[in-house]
């Protein structure tokens, strides 16, 4: 899904999503890392890391449902977005193997995720961001719910950690 060639000059981040608020201030606080002219790669895994695509939806069903919910993040986008470059992937793989092909893919600086708590029992089957720390050839970047929103002194001085 890489028609455009990306920004010159401008970093690329890989993003996990999947609607939660997590999420959703994952692609706050990297929009925030990639201004003035960087690219975001949103990718939405259809199916669960430790599971089988439900057999209740068809493929496509199952990739125009992902579809609206990266449609659905950009129209309520408060303009965190509109001066970066993005990209939308929607994939049945699971989401470690749906983030690295995209980090791959794209060649991202580094894959960011939002961060959640986790059950004990979640934890002891292992959670994305723990395959992808033990996995990931680029950083990974998981975003806690207080870095999601910008600081004092990053709405100032809008910094870019990638320049």
């Amino acid at each position: 899904m890489s028609e455009r060639p990306r920004r010159p000059g401008g970093a690329c981040l890989v993003l996990g999503y999947d609607r939660t608020d997590s999420a959703r201030g994952a692609v706050a606080w990297a929009a925030r890392q990639l201004l003035p002219e960087g690219t975001l790669v949103i990718v939405h895994a259809c199916r669960p890391l430790h599971a089988q695509p439900s057999p209740l939806s068809t493929p496509k069903e199952r990739h125009e449902y992902g579809r609206a919910l990266i449609d659905e993040l950009l129209l309520e986008d408060t303009g965190s977005l509109l001066d970066i470059d993005i990209r939308a992937e929607v994939t049945d793989n699971d989401p470690v193997s749906a983030l690295l092909a995209a980090a791959r893919e794209h060649r991202a600086q580094a894959i960011v995720v939002g961060h959640e708590q986790h059950s004990t029992l979640h934890r002891a089957l292992g959670t994305v961001t723990t395959e992808l720390l033990n996995s990931s050839p680029v950083p990974v970047i998981a975003v806690p719910p207080s870095a999601a929103r910008p600081s004092e002194q990053e709405s100032r001085e809008r910094a870019s950690l990638f320049s």
